[in-house]
């Protein structure tokens, strides 16, 4: 079964809708059989009512700019949970947005909450960057921001957390080819933005992220996970098989 992982669209305060290669690509009716919020997602009823074409099974996480209710189809108003489980196929997955965890996606307080939702995959957003890696055999995702959206978070670059990462990485025994997919997508989007725009361009895309989502191919105890980036108008696409063990 098809798994569409999407987050951070902050429709319509930081962007005006999915870049339209996305929507071609995800919107097939049919095709992906659940579809995951993981926060930001909330406040735009065209947003929403696509996200449903794509499948009537939907699931929503709050992310610290949604409201705590949404209409649902019922005619009523839905309470959004911080944090919720779904299982597909011999996996159980575990859902919330960034900013419940702290600190904000470090790694071992990921770790910790998969312990205590006692799940194989987590998944989860705010930070508008993909992420993809393995921790103590379990699986960790962020699908970044479905609609490049800004953030409002210090750039990583500023962040003097490096060593420390790499320590609680290697003490983890992180997987070596997630991560090397991920910092591929990033750097060869980000390298061919900077050689591409002229000046007035850079000043207008500062701050921007790059649009990106995921999606988690489930068939028994493989989940194989497809990250689709764009960059420079074209989809890129990276690849990680993750095995239950």
């Amino acid at each position: 079964m098809l798994l569409l992982a999407l987050s951070d669209a902050h429709i319509p305060e930081r962007a005006i809708d999915l870049p339209q290669k996305f929507k071609k690509l995800i919107g097939v009716p049919n095709k992906i059989q659940q579809v995951v919020l993981l926060g930001n997602c909330t406040k735009s009823h065209s947003f929403l009512k696509f996200v449903n074409q794509i499948s009537s099974n939907v699931v929503i996480v709050r992310g610290e700019f949604d409201t705590k209710s949404v209409a649902s189809t019922k005619n009523s108003r839905e309470e959004i949970p911080l944090s919720t489980i779904i299982k597909q196929g011999d996996f159980t997955v575990g859902c919330c947005n960034g900013y419940t965890i702290v600190p904000k996606s470090d790694p071992l307080s990921l770790l910790t909450l998969a312990r205590q939702l006692d799940v194989d995959i987590v998944l989860w957003g705010g930070t508008h960057n993909v992420e993809a890696y393995t921790l103590e055999g379990k699986f960790f995702i962020n699908p970044g921001t479905c609609t490049g959206a800004f953030s409002t978070d210090w750039p990583q670059s500023q962040d003097p957390e490096p060593e420390t990462e790499k320590s609680d990485a290697d003490k983890a025994e992180a997987s070596v080819t997630a991560a090397n997919a991920t910092a591929n997508v990033t750097a060869t989007a980000t390298q061919t933005g900077a050689s591409e725009s002229d000046s007035e361009d850079e000043d207008e895309n500062e701050g921007k992220s790059i649009p990106s989502f995921c999606l988690l191919d489930i068939q028994g105890s493989t989940c194989t996970l497809y990250i689709y980036t764009l960059a420079d108008n074209e989809v890129k696409v990276d690849k990680v098989v993750y095995t239950k063990s």
